[in-house]
């Protein structure tokens, strides 16, 4: 049986079949996550809800107005930062991921490392430049939420060139939870930009099993403009009652006004996920969360609240943790930083909005 049979098998006798839904975004839930200290930026959030208490690991720098990548934990319970520090930093040179780490997505399984078994998972990218090339994804593992996280020493997911920008963004889900068996989705940026899953077994590190690439699919996907949208900067979520993989994604194309490098909107879409496992399909969009919807002019590098195995955590709802900032003078194609009055990195904080998910009647492609 080869992996991708096994894997929609498995799924199969634990999920639905993929019923169509649609999400009503309620304004009144918009409402501020975590914002920063003066000088410090954070965005790329994976969110785990438990209980009263959300688990958030984002892309943060550790040195005030210093634009260099850890990881960070920031803890959440009752609405209320308890928590907050760098979790995860770069190795010594001359590591592949000696100079940024960043873009986690933490999940929990059974995973075992020189001996060790833990109970958790972090997907990272990670390079050695102080650029944003030669990305590669690798993996921490920890005994509790907290840490301490102990890396796998070679990157999982591979990039050679290094003046390209790699691969990244990952955002992993458990296929059996209780095993090292995940489905981890990434970016891969070369001559294009591109999406794709991959399926690990991760359970025994001594001899890890990365499956072949599959490219995901963008029909259906639509972007600020109107026009067709490519996949990239997005974090992934399995509803298993419906059967399907909700993505929250940037849209594009991207301003002309500083920052130019970021979305304008994020966009929530979803598809069966048995179109996930063979790259077909096309994804049915259910709501855009712009500067209309938050009063920002930048909404960005989003993610999704899940459970510890990368699922949603309730059938009747689903929330989406973004970034945001400001906006500003100069132009891409007039970049006189004199006119400037928006430093877009360090505006970077987190906030909230939740939707309503309704069924709809039969059943989607």
């Amino acid at each position: 049986m080869t992996a991708t049979i096994a894997v929609a098998a498995s799924l199969t006798a634990t999920t639905a079949p993929a019923a169509t839904a649609e999400v009503v975004l309620d304004r009144t839930t918009l409402s501020e996550v975590y914002d920063p200290p003066p000088g410090f930026y954070t965005y790329a959030p994976s969110v785990v809800r438990d209980g009263d208490t959300e688990w958030i690991w984002t892309c943060h720098n550790d040195e005030a107005d210093a634009i260099k990548d850890h990881i960070y934990m920031t803890k959440v319970v009752d609405g209320v930062v308890v928590e907050s520090r760098s979790v995860l930093q770069a190795s010594p040179a001359p590591a592949w991921d000696s100079f940024h780490v960043c873009d986690p997505s933490v999940i929990s399984g059974s995973f075992r490392l020189d001996g060790e078994r833990y109970g958790y998972a972090m997907f990272y990218l990670g390079n050695d430049l102080d650029a944003s090339a030669h990305n590669q994804i690798g993996v921490a593992f920890a005994k509790a939420p907290e840490g301490p996280w102990v890396k796998y020493p070679d990157p999982l997911v591979t990039f050679d060139r290094q003046d390209q920008w790699g691969v990244g963004q990952p955002s992993a889900v458990a296929l059996a939870p209780g095993s090292g068996r995940v489905m981890l989705f990434y970016t891969r940026g070369d001559t294009s930009t591109r999406a794709y899953q991959r399926v690990l077994d991760l359970g025994d590190m001594r001899t890890p099993e990365v499956g072949p690439p599959t490219l995901l699919t963008t029909d259906g996907l639509v972007g600020t403009d109107g026009g067709p949208d490519w996949l990239n900067g997005y974090d992934v979520a399995l509803d298993r009652d419906r059967g399907r993989v909700y993505t929250v994604r940037e849209q594009h194309p991207y301003p002309e006004l500083n920052p130019w490098w970021i979305g304008e909107a994020v966009q929530l879409a979803s598809m069966p996920m048995a179109n996930v496992l063979s790259g077909g399909g096309e994804w049915s969009v259910e709501a855009d969360v712009d500067q209309q919807v938050t009063g920002h002019p930048r909404n960005h590098n989003a993610g999704l609240v899940r459970t510890w195995h990368g699922y949603l955590p309730a059938r009747e709802r689903i929330e989406i943790v973004f970034t945001d900032s400001c906006e500003s003078l100069p132009t891409v194609e007039d970049p006189d930083w004199s006119q400037a009055t928006c430093d877009s990195l360090f505006e970077y904080d987190l906030w909230s909005i939740t939707g309503t998910v309704v069924d709809r009647p039969g059943h989607g492609q």
